[in-house]
């Protein structure tokens, strides 16, 4: 991949973008890992770092918040830090929910809530973060982090985002950093049981050694399809 070319083409969608919506510039949310940082560089280099705001958002404690930081200062934006912690306990307390995929569930719709509210405040849009490769598996929150205006790394698979990182001079540490889920302790590929280079590789390519984990991507791609189609409606016929 010609990450040069690939950025280049990325900052002429965004100002094109700007051009036809009237933007006035763009709220992200800073999780402290690759897809953030790169996300946050080019909207940097597209529309200046004046009018990028970074939100961070941790729920209680984030023992990662100073990688957030470290992103938010080295390019020199804007942020601000809202803890969603009393937001999400008092959801809990007044919906008893427990399933364990709801309460992971919560902080990232929260969380774009929080963003939606800064877009709006400012005159700004929404910048997603997520990847190629999260979202042929469907590894996201469906009205969570699918939830925005404008992304930039939807067709960017996870090893392509951090050959932008790397072009874009991210520190090594955020743009090769491993990711997780920040509520289990476990990164996002013991989460999902495979590595992303094995998931890229057969996104690529359609070839996977392992049969069993093939089944398990093939699975996984057909269950979270529904996370990025459009709201079915009922059609009147009269």
């Amino acid at each position: 991949m010609n990450s040069e070319q690939i950025t280049d083409d990325i900052v002429n969608w965004i100002n094109n973008y700007i051009e036809e919506t009237g933007a006035k510039g763009f709220v992200i949310g800073v999780s402290g890992g690759k897809d953030s940082a790169v996300t946050t560089g080019l909207l940097c280099r597209a529309v200046g770092k004046e009018n990028v705001f970074g939100v961070l958002m941790p729920n209680g404690v984030q023992k990662d918040i100073h990688d957030s930081i470290l992103i938010c200062e080295y390019f020199g934006i804007e942020y601000k830090i809202v803890n969603i912690k009393e937001a999400y306990d008092a959801i809990l307390m007044a919906t008893e929910v427990k399933k364990k995929a709801t309460l992971t569930n919560i902080p990232a719709r929260l969380r774009m809530t929080v963003l939606y509210a800064y877009a709006q405040e400012f005159d700004y849009r929404v910048c997603g973060t997520g990847n190629a490769s999260e979202k042929y598996i469907g590894y996201c929150t469906k009205w969570g982090d699918t939830a925005c205006d404008i992304n930039l790394l939807a067709t960017l698979h996870t090893d392509e985002v951090m050959s932008i990182g790397d072009y874009l001079g991210i520190p090594y540490e955020i743009a090769h950093k491993t990711p997780e889920d920040g509520l289990s302790g476990k990164t996002d590929e013991d989460n999902i049981g495979f590595s992303y280079e094995v998931l890229n590789n057969y996104i690529r390519t359609g070839y996977c050694p392992d049969t069993d984990i093939k089944a398990k991507i093939d699975a996984m791609h057909s269950c979270g399809r529904h996370k990025f189609e459009p709201i079915k409606t009922f059609s009147r016929k009269n």
